[in-house]
């Protein structure tokens, strides 16, 4: 499992660095599949973003008004899991998974509230404030905070928009909205 931003120009070393690994396996002669999906839907349910909802109703990132189209870890298991179980047909492919419907993050702060049944907003934060929170929390190394700035950056440039077929595609089941992984997950949101 790669990331949708894994290219030779990323200005994140881990996604450079999943771009590389890519080109090592694919050397092998065992086929390879690579898959990568866009921000997971969890992303949502990480304590710092369950805190401010709960607090303010509010998600605050770096987004501005970039897209993507959410997916679940539920649906990139169930595309795992049919790869591994029938592995030739996928050999030497790359695939982009991205959930459902590509929305920006006031249009997920939307799905969120009528998911949950209370208000939830987005609140764009610039970089540097980023950067400020991030410096200052010691649960990240200065290897992910580059990442999270430079990954908040692509995300900004469109690199994470888009979706596709794949996950119906391979599995035989549509990835699951916003809204359902919300709901799915009421509980961490409760009070």
């Amino acid at each position: 499992m790669s990331q949708i931003s894994a290219r030779r120009t990323a200005k994140s070393r881990a996604a450079r660095d999943h771009w590389i690994s890519e080109r090592v396996l694919d050397g092998f002669k065992t086929p390879v599949t690579h898959i990568r999906p866009t921000f997971f839907a969890q992303w949502l349910t990480y304590p710092g973003q369950v805190a401010n909802i709960k607090k303010d109703g509010v998600i605050r990132l770096p987004f501005g008004e970039g897209r993507h189209a959410p997916i679940a870890a539920e649906d990139q298991g169930r595309v795992i899991a049919a790869i591994l179980r029938e592995p030739e047909p996928h050999a030497g492919k790359i695939y982009p998974l991205y959930g459902p419907v590509e929305m920006n993050h006031h249009e997920i702060a939307a799905e969120m509230a009528r998911a949950l049944g209370r208000d939830v907003r987005y609140e764009p934060i610039d970089l540097e404030l980023f950067k400020k929170r991030l410096d200052s929390d010691s649960k990240f190394s200065d290897t992910f905070a580059q990442h999270l700035l430079s990954v908040a950056l692509d995300y900004q440039n469109g690199v994470f928009a888009g979706t596709n077929n794949v996950v119906a595609d391979i599995t035989g089941e549509p990835p699951m909205t916003v809204e359902t992984f919300i709901r799915k997950h009421a509980a961490a949101f409760a009070d």
